[in-house]
This record gives C-alpha cells, structure tokens and sequence, in this order.
C-alpha cells in the first residue's frame, strides 16, 4: 500500500490485480497521479498476506474516487472483489478502467469473468454482492486502453480526475528533482490535522527553486480545503498594479459567492477580516518583496479560521519579521512559531540529473561529455534555474561550442547568474531576443494569440521565435494558451531594458513601470526610443495624452478601469502597429482621429462602458489593420466605411450588440475569419458571398438568425462554418459549391432539412447535426468521400439513415437510427467508433442484441402455441 501522506484523507484510491498490471500500467498510472500532485493509495492484491482487509476497506471509505482497474484477471481474486463491491455500497466516485478487458466482460455477459466468479470459493450471498458490483460499474462509462499508449490514457485519466476533484492544481515542471526532502519537511509542518493557523516562508535567491516548492505543496494540500485556496503569484510584479487588485483576486477564489466590490486597499483588509475567520483557507503569496503586502492579503492569524495554513515565498527573509509579529498578537487564537526554509544550491548529485535532463534529455551525461558538464556546473553554480537554462542552451550542440562556452563562463564570478544567463540570451537571434524582452515587460498571464498578433505586426515572427524560447527553456506556454517565464529572466529582461539608459528611462525601448510612465507623462518628456508602452491595470482616468512618443508601436492600456477617452492627440502616433484595450469598463468610445493611425494592424476592444455603442466611420481610414478583435460591446451596428479596411484579415465580434452588417461587407475581401457569434444579427448581408479568402465563419448562438443568403455558397475557400444554437431552418442549395468546406458544426440549431447539393462537399471531413429538428437526411449523404465524423445524435424526428460514405470513421446516432444501417456499418472497414464505442466491441453488441431478440421472439412464439393447444383441447 502507498499514499502520499500517511494518515491522511485520500483523493484516488487504485484497486488492480497485481499479477495483471503490476509492472506495467498500473505502475505507470500511479506515478501519473503521484507526478500531479495527487495523494492516492495504492492496493495490490498480492499484499494482503498477513494484513486485515478492514484496512484496506477503511481507505476505500476515505477516499475521493475509486479507480478499479480491470483485467483479465481482476474477478479471479476475491480481494478485489470485495474491494469493488465496498466501493459500490458506499456509494463512493467510481472511475473504472477496462485495461485489456471490455465492459460485456464485467457485466459477466462473457465467459471470462462469470467462469471467474463461479470457481470462486466463498458464500452464495458474497458471490452475490461481487456480482452485483460487477454489474453495477460495468455501466459507468470509463477508459479504455484499446489503440492508445500508456502514457496517452494515464495522461487522459488525470484530466477527468482532476475535472471531478475540481483541483486547483498549478503547472510544475517534470523534471523535478532533488526536492523530495524540502517536500516533505514542509508537509509534515503544515500537517492539515493540526488546528491552528500555520505560516511556512520560502526563502532564498531568484531560481532556487522557491515557487517550485510553493505549486508542488499547494497541488498536494489543496484538495482539503474544498474550494477555498487561492495561489497569488507574481505578488512583486503584480502588486505594482494595487493591493486592492490583489485582494479582489483573494476574495474571489476564496469566496466566490460573496465577492463584492473593493474601492481601496483598507476596505480589502476590512473584508478580509470580516468574511475569513470562519472559513479555513489555503493561501500562497508567491514572491512578495514588501511587508505591506503580507499585511494586506494575510496580515494575522487573528484573522483566519483554524487550520488554516498560508505560504510565503520572497527572496528577502525580512519580510517575515512581520508575521512573526502578527502571530504573537494572535486575538486569543493558538499559532505555531512561524516556520522558515530556505533553498540553496543542489547537491552536486542532482544538480548533474537536473542539467542532464536539460542538456542530454537523460538523467546522466554520456561518457564523453562526463567531465566537460560537471566543469559547467562548477562554474555556473548549483542553482535549479542556471542549470536549466544553460543545459538547454548547450542541448545538441558539438563538443567545441561546450568548450567554448565553458571558457566564456569561466570569465564570470560565479555568484553573478544574470551575467552566466545573458549568454543563453545572447544565442538568440534578434527577433527572438526582442519576443523575450516583451514578455518579460508584459503582464503576467498574457495570451499568447494576443501577442503573437502583436509580434506579427512587428515581423518578429513569432510562430519561431516562441518556439527558439521555448527550446532555450526560457519561456512556457501554460495548457490555458498564457505565456510564462520565471521571475529572474523577467529581472534580467528589464535588466537589458534599464542599460539601454540607465539614466533616463524616458529613452528607452519599452516602459511598463506606472508610476515611472506616468511622472514621465506628467512632465512631458519626449521618448524618441519608445516603441511599446504597456500601462495595462493602471488606475489613470480621464483622457491619456501620449502624443509625445512619436515612435511607438505597442500601447497597451488593458485593465484600465477608470479610464474613459482617449485623447484625440492618439492620432499622432503614427508609428502605432498594436492598441489593447480591453476590459477597460469606463471606456465611452473611440475618437474620430483614430483613423489617422496609419500604421494600426491590430485594435482589441473589449468589456467596455455599455455608453460604448458606436465606432467613429473614421476606423475605415485605418489602412493597415490586420485584426479588429471587438468582445462584448454594445455596438449595435459597424459604419458602412467598414469595407474600406483592405487589409482586414479578422473581425471577430463575439457577444456584441450587432443587429446589422453592411453591404460594405463585401468589399473586404482579404478576410479570412468572421466571428460573429452571440450577436443580434438577424441577417447577412448578400455581400457576404464576396468575401472570396474567407476560411472560417462562425455563427453559432446568432438566435435571432433564421436565414442564409444563397450568395453564402460563392465563400469557395471556407474551411469551417459553425452554426451551432442559431435559427436557421435550412441551408441554401448553393451550399453544395464550398468546395474547401472541411468543418459543418451545426449542433444544437433549428435545421429541419439539408439540401441533396450537400453531397457535392468533397473535402467535408466533419458534419455534426447532433440535436436539430431534421427528420430526413439526402441519399447523397454517401457521396461525401472525404467525411470521417458524423454526428446525429439527439435527433428526436429523425429515424432513419442513408446509406453511409464509405470512409467513415467515427459514427455517432441514437439506437433506434442506427438500426436502419446495421447491415452497411457491419461492413464498413473504416470505421473506428459508434457512440464512442470500439467498432468490435460494438459489433459484439448487437449480435447479442439480435441473438437475445429471436430467443425472446421464439419464446414468445412457443408460449403462444401453448396457450393455442391447450385452447384447442378446451
């Protein structure tokens, strides 16, 4: 038996025959869980000799979920039998797995498991209670190993069961190594059994590793606190934007039913107070450089219910002095002494398995290269982030770039990391090097579709600059499509900035420090060197007059709240490539002098004022726009001048008041995608067939549009047209004439009837009419070679299907629909799933429905001339 914690509640129990799945999967799955953070006990049936299985059972009744791993073997062992069935009657989650079994097998509807149950020793009523267990998850949908890998299921696994533990879980790199011991030192002080409010600080220099402790213990704890734990990172950073937006991040993942408005930093205080000391938290505040800061997101123990546990990490130990404070003030409430930990360098052991696995993508060097690495590393130091970097930087690269890179370290004093860093930034070509420094200046969390449109405007390319970055190991991309970097690279990013002048910062290439932008502005000092300006969150209200900065190209004000117009002396920028401003709610309009920015590609609008429902006409004389990206805001119409936009490429317009398009529409005809989802637009303009370039479409939840014009069918380079929840009946016969068109997703509209021209679609891979009102589907249907999925699920009218294309691969319908093809799928080589279900395994299903169906229909025949002789003989 494993777990993580012992004693503890756990959040996966995984139940497997050990003879079956030992070495292999089993093992594989558990390490999956354990590397997310997860506390899981592990059962193998071969382990109960001499032990109780009241144990065994009381861990079962502790857990979140209940991961039974089926195996051909799994019903021969009466362990995990009675382990299945405890599951079952305490009514726990049950997540099967059906490794190299199916669910028929379970359900004892094959040989393999009934023969198992029947040869097992053991009461008729236990025998029972098995069966029954058997049965009962059988029905619930699980994973199945069928074509996958290993790695690929367990990966899917831990997905679904984080979905259902509803963790909060951070990204923590996989080659963590050498932290082990810091894991579980902290662990066993912040022991959640413990009552009292408990205070742990990380400290130590930039890329020790402190955050990767934070996440990984914030992963491992957050489970027992339900929803209530917040992680604040970036807390240097991002303070300089106000406390208060911090506190309302805190109250918002602490209490998510109770988040009110915040005006300044001492009501947030207040609130905290007030609302925390009968809930128990989990807080992390990651790198905070500021006493004001702890004081003002978790001041005092006096505050927080019991049991509640805050961590702390800062590269300065002195901000501590506070807490240590607090706690002894402390209201009455019991409060351990504040506990502290502080990382260093890595032993020489893991600091070579760290700078291996970067260096060589294994855990050791190879023999040739023994010496030269650990030369490197006495050299570098022994630091997480260092070893990282450098053995990234030196990946692949032959035995005289090592040396040489050696002897250029061997110039630098050890301790300087920024100097040994600077030569993995000096390695990057110039568009790389200028993608790093704005993402080190950039706020945290920025998409990267944002900034690669901006990157793009500045022909940085960026598709292989991100990729060199990522490469060097200096940036991430996180699952939620947000750059990442480590807070030390941003210090050196800013660093780079700082030496263009260190003197006047009015003079260099980008500024992102508010209350050092905004004494600039104040004093109206000229910055011939600026070319980006981020002044995103910042609390400047009334108009914003940059017109001295005659050579910027980025400005980006998103997050402005109080902001409410934007001087007209914006025109003047005309070096100005990127304007961000969404979620700027005060914002009023757009001034008619934006259309002098000439050199404009990319305008983001989005959460504005709801006053904000007109663009000025002078947005048609922006010559350059590439992208106009407008998010819930009450424009109820574009100006005709829209189709001035020559070099348009998209116009997405989610969720806004937009009741008409017009014709102008047409005249873009360099568009290639057109959102207009959640819209009032209750009609397309016929124009709309011009735009010659256009690949994507989307019309999905337009509920207010019941028609499509026929012109709709000349869009011959459309890939994808989604109309899922809209009002339209039917579909143009001219549809027939997309011959591009890959993608139809109609789910969930009012389609009644699909046009015969549809069979014309020769590149249509996907057609989704799941959940629609069509009762008849064209015979030309079959016609469609290239189609692979095919769904038309929930259709309630519709009862039948034609005859298939050949092609097929993923069928999805309801069994009373189905039944009218039976004899076409059973023939069809293609096809990999029907439902979701394995072909085969499908197949196997209906044979035995048929079989079932003519022994009930010559039972039935039998009874009845039973019942006729005996009236007979009457």
């Amino acid at each position: 038996m494993d777990s993580v914690i012992t004693g503890a509640e756990y959040q996966v129990f995984l139940s497997f025959r050990g003879t079956d799945t030992r070495q292999g999967f089993a093992d594989c799955l558990y390490h999956f869980l354990i590397d997310a953070g997860l506390r899981v006990f592990r059962d193998n049936e071969e382990i109960h000799q001499g032990e109780k299985i009241e144990e065994i059972l009381r861990a079962i009744d502790k857990s979140t979920i209940c991961m039974p791993v089926f195996s051909k073997g799994y019903a021969s062992s009466k362990w995990c039998l009675s382990e299945l069935a405890e599951m079952v009657e305490k009514k726990k989650k049950i997540m099967p797995i059906f490794y190299d079994v199916t669910p028929d097998d379970v359900k004892l509807k094959t040989p393999l498991y009934r023969t198992a149950l029947q040869t097992q020793n053991g009461h008729k009523m236990e025998k029972k209670r098995w069966e029954n267990a058997l049965k009962v998850v059988a029905k619930i949908k699980g994973s199945k190993l069928e074509n996958t890998g290993h790695g690929e299921l367990c990966k899917s696994i831990i997905k679904k069961v984080l979905e259902n533990l509803k963790v909060k879980n951070r990204v923590v790199t996989n080659n963590l190594v050498g932290m082990d011991e810091n894991i579980e030192e902290m662990l066993a002080y912040l022991d959640i059994q413990a009552p009292e409010v408990r205070y742990v600080v990380i400290h130590g220099i930039g890329g020790s590793g402190k955050t990767t402790l934070a996440k990984t213990l914030f992963n491992q704890l957050s489970s027992y606190f339900k929803e209530a734990c917040s992680f604040l990172s970036d807390i240097r950073e991002s303070s300089k934007h106000g406390l208060e937006h911090l506190q309302k991040k805190l109250i918002h993942d602490l209490l998510p039913k109770d988040s009110g408005t915040i005006s300044d930093t001492d009501e947030g205080i207040n609130t905290l107070k007030e609302r925390l000391q009968n809930k128990k938290v989990l807080i992390v505040l990651d790198d905070v450089d500021k006493r004001e800061q702890i004081d003002s997101l978790a001041g005092s123990s006096s505050w927080l219910s019991p049991g509640s546990r805050i961590i702390v990490t800062t590269r300065d130990i002195g901000v501590s002095a506070a807490e240590q404070e607090h706690m002894e003030e402390g209201n009455g409430k019991k409060s351990q002494e504040l506990w502290t930990l502080e990382m260093g360098e890595m032993n020489f052991k893991h600091a070579l398995q760290l700078f291996s696995r970067h260096a060589f993508k294994m855990d050791y060097p190879p023999g040739d290269f023994v010496d030269l690495s650990k030369d490197v590393i006495s050299v570098i130091g022994r630091l997480p982030m260092a070893l990282e970097i450098t053995g990234s930087h030196l990946f692949g690269k032959h035995k005289e770039a090592w040396e040489n890179s050696r002897n250029m370290m061997m110039t630098i004093p050890q301790k300087n990391i920024q100097e040994t860093l600077m030569i993995s930034y000096k390695a990057l070509d110039f568009r790389a090097k200028q993608i790093f420094l704005d993402i080190a200046c950039l706020p945290a969390k920025t998409e990267i579709k944002i900034a690669n449109y901006m990157w793009e405007s500045c022909g940085f390319r960026p598709e292989m600059g991100t990729k060199e970055l990522i490469s060097a190991s200096i940036i991430k991309v996180t699952d939620d499509g947000e750059l990442w970097m480590r807070d030390y690279l941003r210090d050196l990013g800013k660093e780079i900035i700082c030496m263009e002048n260190f003197m006047d910062s009015g003079m260099r290439s980008r500024l992102w420090d508010h209350e050092e932008v905004l004494g600039i502005l104040k004093r109206e000092e000229a910055g011939d060197n600026l070319k980006v300006l981020d002044l995103s969150s910042c609390t400047i209200s009334g108009t914003l007059d940059l017109s001295q900065y005659k050579n910027l190209e980025r400005l980006l004000l998103n997050d402005c709240q109080d902001l409410t117009r934007l001087s007209c002396s914006i025109g003047n920028l005309k070096k100005l490539k990127h304007l961000d401003l969404r979620d700027c709610g005060s914002l009023l309009g757009l001034p008619e002098e934006i259309g002098s920015l000439e050199a404009l590609e990319e305008l983001f609008l989005s959460n504005c004022s709801p006053d904000f429902t007109t663009l000025p006409d002078s947005i048609g004389n922006l010559k350059s726009l590439v992208v106009l990206d407008i998010y819930y805001v009450r424009i109820v119409t574009l100006p005709d001048t829209i189709g001035k936009l020559k070099k348009l490429k998209h116009l997405l317009l989610r969720s806004c008041w937009i009741e008409r398009l017009p014709e102008t529409l047409g005249d873009i005809q360099t568009l290639v995608q057109l959102d207009l989802q959640f819209t009032y637009t209750a009609q397309l303009p016929d124009s709309i067939g011009r735009l010659k370039k256009l690949q994507y479409l989307c019309l999905s939840l337009c509920r207010w549009l019941e028609t499509l014009p026929s012109s709709i069918g000349y869009l011959e380079e459309l890939i994808i047209l989604e109309m899922s929840y809209c009002k339209v009946k039917t579909l143009p016969r001219s549809i027939g004439m997309m011959q591009n068109l890959e993608e139809l997703l109609a789910f969930g509209s009012y389609l009644e009837e699909i046009p015969p021209e549809i069979g014309r679609l020769s590149c249509l891979r996907t057609l989704d009419l799941s959940w629609t009102n069509i009762c008849q589907l064209p015979s030309t249907i079959d016609q469609l070679s290239s189609l692979e999925n095919f769904s038309v699920q929930l259709c309630e009218r519709l009862k039948e299907l034609p005859k298939l294309p050949a092609g097929l691969v993923h069928l999805s319908a309801d069994p009373g629909v189905l039944e009218s093809v039976i004899l076409d799928l059973l023939n069809k080589t293609s096809l990999v799933s029907i439902n979701g279900q394995g072909v085969e395994e499908w197949r196997l299903s209906q044979v035995k429905k048929r079989k079932d169906q003519l022994l009930a229909a010559g039972k039935r025949r039998s009874k009845s001339r039973g019942v006729r002789g005996k009236s007979e003989m009457s």
